[in-house]
C-alpha cells in the first residue's frame, strides 16, 4: 500500500492544468518585465537604470536554491496557490508610481516577481515528479517548456502594444490577472504530496543540500557543469549580436528585433522536437537531449558568422532549436536523479548554476566588445560551446560504459 500511494497521480487532466497556470503566469512576467523597464526608462530618460529594471527581475533568480527550501519544507502545490496570489498583489504596488521619484517602487516590484517566479519555478519542477510518472518527466517537461518559448515570443510584444495603448499600469493589472488565473488552474490541479520529513540538519545545511546533492550526484553534475560552461560563453552573444547587427550587416538596432522572433519561432519549434526525441531515448538518457541542444547553439554562432541577412536569422533559429533541448534535458535529468525531498532545491540550484555564469559573461561580453572583433568573439563563443558538448558527450559515454545512472542515484541518496 505504502509503494502504491508513493506512486505519481497521473491525468491528463492535471498536466494540461499545470502547463497552462504556469505557461500563462511566464507570459504575464515577461511583459511586466519589459513594460516596467520601458516605463523606467521613460520616466527617467536613463538607458542605465532601464537596464537596472531588467537586472532587478533576474538577479533574485541566484537566491532560488536558498529560498527553495519552502519549496521542500511545504506542501508544494499549496505553496504555488498562496505565492501566485501574494504576486498579483504585489505587482499592484506598481499602479502607485507617479512619476520618477516612484521608480525605486518598480524595482521593488521587479524584486519581488522575480525572487517569487524563482521560488514557483523551483516547486514546480518539485512537484511535476508527483503528477508524471518518470518516463513520461521528459515528454511533460518539453511541452511545459514548448508553452512557455509561445509565451516568451507572444508576451512582449502583447505587452509592448497594451502599454502604448493604455500605460504600464495596464500591464501590471493584466499581470496581476495572471498571477489569479494561474492559481485557479493549480488549485484545481489533484496530486497526492507525501509530508516533508523532519529536519534532520542544522539550517545551513538545508540551505545548501540542493548544490551539495546536485555536485555529487555525477549525472546531474556532468549535464549541470557543461551547461554552465556553454553558457559562461554565450552569454557573450548578448553584445555580439548588437555588433553582427551594426558591423556585419549595416542595419540599425532595429533589426534585433526580427532577429530575437527568429529565435522565438526556433525555441518553439524545439521545443515540439524535444518532445518527439525525448520519447526515443532510453529511460535515463535524457542528458543526450542536452548534447543535441549545445551542438545546435555552437552551430547557430558558426552561421551567424555568414554576414548576410537570411544567414543570421537562420543561425537565430538554430540558436532558438538548441536552447530548450539543452534546458529539458538538464532538468529531467535532475528530477530523475533527485530524492522527492530534496527535489525542489536541486531545481533551483539547477537553474542557479546555470544562469548565474550567464550574468557574469553579459558584464564581460559587455567589456570585450569594444576592443575585440565581433567575428574573433563569435568563433570563440562556438568553440567554447562545442567543449561543453564534448565534455557532457564524453562523460555520458564513460557512464554508460562503467555503471547505471541507478548507482549514482542510489549513491547520492546514501550520501545525502
Amino acid at each position: 500500500m505504502t509503494r502504491q500511494a508513493d506512486q505519481p497521480t497521473y491525468s491528463r487532466r492535471n498536466v494540461r492544468l499545470w502547463v497552462a497556470g504556469t505557461g500563462i503566469s511566464i507570459s504575464g512576467d515577461a511583459a511586466l518585465s519589459l513594460a516596467l523597464a520601458v516605463w523606467v526608462k521613460d520616466l527617467t530618460d536613463s538607458n542605465a537604470l532601464a537596464g537596472l529594471a531588467f537586472l532587478a527581475y533576474v538577479g533574485p533568480r541566484v537566491l532560488t536554491p536558498f529560498t527553495a527550501v519552502l519549496a521542500d519544507r511545504l506542501p508544494r502545490r499549496p505553496l504555488v496557490i498562496v505565492l501566485n496570489l501574494v504576486l498579483a498583489c504585489w505587482v499592484c504596488l506598481a499602479l502607485l508610481v507617479d512619476g520618477p521619484e516612484d521608480i525605486l517602487l518598480l524595482y521593488v516590484v521587479l524584486l519581488g516577481v522575480g525572487l517569487g517566479t524563482g521560488l514557483h519555478n523551483a516547486a514546480g519542477g518539485a512537484l511535476l515528479p508527483r503528477m508524471v510518472p518518470k518516463e513520461r518527466l521528459g515528454q511533460t517537461n518539453a511541452l511545459l517548456r514548448t508553452v512557455q518559448e509561445v509565451g516568451l515570443l507572444v508576451a512582449p510584444v502583447v505587452g509592448a502594444a497594451i502599454y502604448v495603448r493604455f500605460g504600464a499600469r495596464a500591464v501590471a493589472a493584466m499581470d496581476a490577472a495572471t498571477f489569479v488565473l494561474c492559481a485557479g488552474l493549480v488549485a484545481a490541479v489533484r496530486v497526492r504530496e507525501p509530508k516533508a520529513e523532519p529536519r534532520t540538519r542544522p539550517w545551513r545545511s538545508e540551505l545548501v543540500a540542493g548544490i551539495v546533492h546536485a555536485m555529487r550526484t555525477p549525472a546531474i553534475r556532468h549535464v549541470v557543469l557543461a551547461l554552465g560552461g556553454a553558457v559562461l560563453a554565450f552569454g557573450l552573444f548578448e553584445s555580439i549580436i548588437f555588433a553582427v547587427i551594426d558591423d556585419g550587416l549595416h542595419r540599425s538596432a532595429a533589426f534585433l528585433g526580427a532577429a530575437n522572433t527568429a529565435k522565438g519561432v526556433g525555441s518553439v519549434l524545439g521545443g515540439l522536437i524535444a518532445m518527439r526525441v525525448v520519447r526515443r531515448l532510453p529511460p535515463g538518457r535524457e542528458a543526450w537531449l542536452s548534447v543535441v541542444g549545445l551542438v545546435l547553439l555552437a552551430a547557430g554562432c558558426a552561421v551567424i558568422l555568414v554576414p548576410t541577412v537570411p544567414a543570421v536569422l537562420a543561425g537565430e533559429v538554430i540558436l532558438g532549436l538548441g536552447i530548450p533541448m539543452a534546458i529539458i534535458g538538464m532538468f529531467t535529468v535532475a528530477q530523475h536523479n533527485t530524492p522527492h525531498h530534496l527535489l525542489g532545491r536541486v531545481s533551483g540550484s539547477a537553474s542557479m548554476l546555470v544562469t548565474t555564469p550567464q550574468v557574469v559573461s553579459v558584464a564581460i561580453g559587455a567589456a570585450l566588445i569594444v576592443y575585440v572583433d565581433y567575428r574573433v568573439l563569435l568563433v570563440v563563443v562556438t568553440a567554447a560551446i562545442l567543449a561543453s558538448a564534448g565534455y557532457l558527450w564524453s562523460r555520458l559515454t564513460v557512464r554508460q560504459r562503467v555503471a547505471p545512472d541507478v548507482a549514482d542515484v542510489q549513491l547520492a541518496t546514501k550520501v545525502d
